[in-house]
């Protein structure tokens, strides 16, 4: 989804506790240890480790900021601890997905570079830093402390906005989301100061892991990732159509995607579809999950090595590494991903809606009714299969017709101002076209719509179904009231809602309209928030509001850009 990134920038600044002192040596000389500090400005939170991994044996070189490591060879023991993350104060607070992500990337990266490899690369890096922030005339400034610092910054699409609309005095619509400044604070409780957190179910915390295991491998040097330019032009420019630059960048996907499976896994404590990862390094695509069985073994190992740490300290072994490294590496992860693209002139429109569920719970709800196969209609697990063949169906239609030649330049000639000015139910009757033939022309186009938007319908019947049969509300009735109602509107052709269901969040699929508010909107996405902001009671039991994520083709995953601290 276009708007909806995670944003991890890496530096060397100053540490969050200035008195710690940088690439400092254990008492008895066999740990290097850095400060590093994560810092996370929407949530008021920095989280400060010390990393630690083993001093690597002196080499021949005299000058000590020498950066040639060919004469240092250090071999990491099995059994030896070979990377330490520890909190650096005593009222530390616990984040799973930001620390255990930072533990496997990290050693992930020292084992790929070497001990004595990734030791001289942030001895390099620290010291490009002091040259850029002391002044020329600072005496000692080789001494400076500095810590290996990382900024998370989430688009505002991951968390509700409702509360910074309305302090602005703004309607909840998709014109007023325009006017925020990006990566706006979550709110805090007014009598007890807690920060006030509610998710849209965007998928913030798979985009967060994927956004720090992307960058920390950039960073370092490990893997080459596409740049933002580059995505946005559809591919690398003159370097793609199979180029080797591009065939680095795929690679640098691959394992971006295949350590952030295993890092979110470690942290959520169980392995999930691996969906949002994917979505987040690759952007719109066609997914099919790899096999549980595949990394259940490196995770046990993992988790059980974990408790051997000392209160929230986390380890990693030398032969955890190097497993790490052959499964990350590996050729036999059995997830596929097939790019595909929304036409242009369809669009899609997100709702965040107050009054949320709990997906986890939900999805188990849904799995365990599944495992007792009851017998629903005339055949076992009826609503589960035909749901099946819908999304299949669905499938079909976007790739197959919907990427004919002829739907794309009818769309782009008649969708604005014929299709999109029309209810689905006056799509089924002739209609003016700019095209002298049937196939392309706007009638033709708009049937084709017909057939999505019947899909769609099936799938949602199917959901709701399954919902009512396993008492989970999958699709409740007060969703099913607004996606109706949305699917009435002009332009508009399907409507339900996204991942596990709940009661948090709808999407739509529609035929943008004449631009509004100078091309930032249309008038079929301005409808819709009208509708939703009068279909909002006035409590905050259930407020709807729009978010300003859009679709993003296939490539619209992770990158690197130039946000800077």
């Amino acid at each position: 989804m276009e708007g909806c990134r995670f944003h991890a920038t890496i530096a060397f600044r100053p540490p969050h506790d200035v008195e710690y002192d940088v690439l400092a040596v254990d008492d008895d000389g066999s740990f290097q240890s850095v400060p590093l500090d994560v810092y996370s400005p929407q949530f008021d939170r920095v989280f400060s480790y010390s990393l630690s991994y083993p001093t690597p044996p002196p080499t021949t070189t005299t000058n000590d900021d020498d950066d040639d490591d060919d004469d240092c060879v250090y071999h990491d023991d099995d059994d030896d601890v070979v990377l330490r993350l520890r909190p650096r104060n005593d009222r530390h607070d616990p984040n799973k997905f930001v620390e255990r992500s930072l533990l496997l990337a990290l050693g992930y990266i020292r084992r790929t570079m070497g001990g004595c490899a990734f030791h001289s690369r942030l001895k390099r890096r620290r010291r490009y830093a002091i040259s850029d922030l002391a002044p020329p005339s600072s005496v000692g400034s080789s001494s400076m402390s500095l810590a290996l610092a990382i900024k998370l910054r989430a688009d505002n699409d991951f968390y509700s906005q409702i509360t910074n609309l309305r302090e602005r005095g703004l309607d909840l619509t998709p014109h007023s989301l325009e006017m925020l400044e990006p990566f706006l604070p979550c709110p805090k409780d007014e009598s007890t100061g807690d920060l006030i957190v509610n998710k849209t179910g965007m998928g913030s915390s798979a985009a967060l892991v994927a956004s720090l295991v992307g960058a920390l491998l950039q960073f370092f040097g490990v893997v080459s990732l596409p740049a933002r330019v580059d995505m946005e032009d559809g591919g690398g420019g003159d370097e793609t159509d199979g180029s080797c630059v591009d065939m680095v960048r795929r690679d640098g996907l691959r394992i971006a995607h295949n350590l952030s499976q295993i890092c979110h896994c470690y942290a959520q404590g169980k392995v999930g579809s691996g969906f949002d990862i994917s979505s987040a390094v690759y952007g719109t695509h066609i997914y099919t999950r790899f096999s549980e069985a595949f990394v259940d073994e490196f995770l046990e190992r993992v988790e059980s090595s974990s408790r051997d740490g000392k209160g929230d300290d986390l380890q990693l072994s030398g032969e955890l590494s190097r497993r790490l490294v052959a499964l990350v590496n590996s050729d036999e992860w059995d997830c596929t991903v097939t790019p595909f693209s929304l036409p242009p002139g369809l669009e899609v429109l997100m709702a965040d809606i107050c009054g949320g569920s709990e997906s986890p719970s939900m999805a188990r709800g849904i799995l365990e009714w599944k495992k007792k196969k009851r017998k629903v209609g005339f055949m076992d697990d009826y609503y589960w299969k035909d749901l099946k063949r819908c999304n299949k169906r669905i499938v079909s239609l976007l790739t197959d017709q919907f990427a004919s030649q002829s739907f794309h330049d009818g769309l782009r000639r008649d969708g604005a101002e014929i299709i999109s000015i029309r209810t689905a139910e006056q799509w089924k009757k002739p209609m003016p076209s700019s095209w002298h033939l049937f196939e392309g022309s706007s009638w033709d186009v708009a049937l084709k719509l017909s057939d999505l938007r019947m899909a769609f319908l099936e799938c949602r019947q199917n959901l709701k179904g399954m919902g009512n049969s396993a008492g989970v509300p999958v699709e409740p009735d007060e969703q099913t009231a607004v996606a109706n109602a949305t699917m009435a509107l002009p332009g508009v052709v399907a409507a339900g809602v996204p991942g596990a269901g709940g009661y948090d969040a709808l999407f739509v699929i529609y035929v943008k309209g004449p631009a509004t508010c100078g091309g930032k909107s249309d008038r079929v996405r301005d409808q819709i928030g009208n509708l939703w902001r009068d279909m909002s009671d006035g409590s905050n039991e259930r407020v709807l509001c729009p978010l300003s994520v859009r679709a993003a083709g296939s490539g619209g995953g992770l990158c690197a850009t130039k946000l800077k601290w």
